[in-house]
């Protein structure tokens, strides 16, 4: 399905706030060796335990996409350190005991040299322990909640993320709630780490910026059932009992799908009564295609319509990644993991090791170039 960008007011800053802590972009990049065949050492594998299944499906589908492609391109220039790279890409559904399992197996068996961040925070959190303690760099560019990189008994020093954290978003969503002239928010986000850290910045934000506006739902309701939610009767209801002139959400993927097809089939007005601040994707938008309602306030990543502006390098990556995967669209996540691989690529290429403490200090040292910018 083509994209259909049905978004009334993104919050553009956050997708740029996508390269704040390490500057990334959708710029694509040619795949193409200016010296002929080239001839590896080996091959070395990088991890990345994907939800390809359940909930978070649409997710971990484009970043395997991108993440094949990124290694593609990254051999085509020679490979790190003249190793081959190869994912090593197991699907764990959107749970986390199969994202523990995943990491220890792609560690411990197949001798990963690097690891791409999962999904979900609650997925991330598990998984940063097993990589910490075997000193297996995470490069982590989607799961997000602050306390992954903040919290003195979470933190890891091998754990480098690219993505606006939970306090960046919640904090931007609800500065935006309170600018739009509401009284009354209601809120429903998915009960877990992200879904709670990201609600609690929003609430904050709201109310220090507009302190008359009203939370209309007991915070007892504000979360449902994560990883999957498939029947949403009970919080459509309560949204039309409640009358809100807002609705504040962050849930995503199927999730937010679901929602959506089941708000309009009950109301096809539902969401002019009652619009939407939410975070939102490309996956989303493909998705539901026309059914996106129209008026959304939503906030992306790195939506690539927002970022492709006189950019012929995004372009081409665009141009790319549609060839190779039947004409789709990449999405946010997409774009976000291509880079995330490219910058540990770069880094263990100046690092001249795979040594997770050379690598992490290559990525805080050196200037690494991604598809749109050099950073430090």
């Amino acid at each position: 399905m083509n994209l259909v960008p049905r978004i009334a007011r993104p919050l553009f800053w956050l997708a740029l706030a996508t390269a704040a802590t390490i500057l990334v972009g959708a710029c694509g990049g040619s795949a193409t060796s200016s010296n002929g065949p080239v001839t590896f050492k080996g091959t070395k594998k990088v991890g990345y335990s994907a939800p390809l299944t359940g909930q978070s499906a649409l997710y971990g589908h484009a970043v395997s996409q991108a993440l094949n492609l990124a290694a593609d391109d990254i051999n085509a220039k020679g490979g790190v350190n003249g190793y081959k790279i190869e994912m090593d890409i197991q699907d764990d559904g959107t749970t986390v005991p199969q994202a523990v399992s995943n990491t220890k197996s792609m560690i411990l068996q197949d001798n990963v040299v690097a690891l791409m961040g999962s999904v979900t925070s609650a997925q991330c959190l598990a998984e940063s322990p097993i990589a910490k303690q075997n000193k297996v760099i995470t490069i982590d560019a989607t799961c997000n909640s602050w306390q992954l990189t903040t919290e003195s008994d979470i933190v890891n020093p091998y754990w480098v993320s690219i993505v606006p954290n939970t306090y960046m978003e919640g904090t931007a969503a609800g500065r935006l709630a309170a600018s739009l002239n509401v009284s009354k928010i209601f809120i429903v986000s998915p009960k877990y780490l992200f879904g709670i850290s990201e609600t609690n910045a929003f609430v904050a934000a709201l109310k220090k910026a507009n302190s008359s506006v009203q939370i209309v739902n007991d915070p007892s309701t504000w979360y449902v059932p994560f990883p999957t939610n498939p029947r949403w009767d009970s919080t459509i209801n309560a949204i039309q009992a409640a009358k809100p002139d807002l609705v504040y959400s962050n849930i995503f993927a199927a999730d937010q799908i679901n929602f959506v097809k089941q708000a309009l089939a009950v109301d096809p007005q539902f969401f002019v009564k009652y619009p939407m601040t939410t975070l939102v994707s490309v996956d989303e938008l493909n998705t539901l295609g026309s059914q996106y309602p129209l008026g959304m306030h939503a906030y992306m990543r790195a939506p690539f319509f927002a970022l492709q502006n006189n950019n012929p390098r995004l372009t081409d990556f665009i141009s790319r990644y549609r060839a190779k995967y039947n004409g789709e669209y990449p999405s946010d996540w997409a774009v976000m993991d291509y880079d995330a691989f490219t910058i540990w690529a770069q880094a263990a290429n100046a690092a001249k090791s795979f040594d997770a403490d050379q690598v992490v200090k290559q990525i805080f040292r050196a200037p690494i170039r991604s598809r749109c910018s050099r950073t430090r």
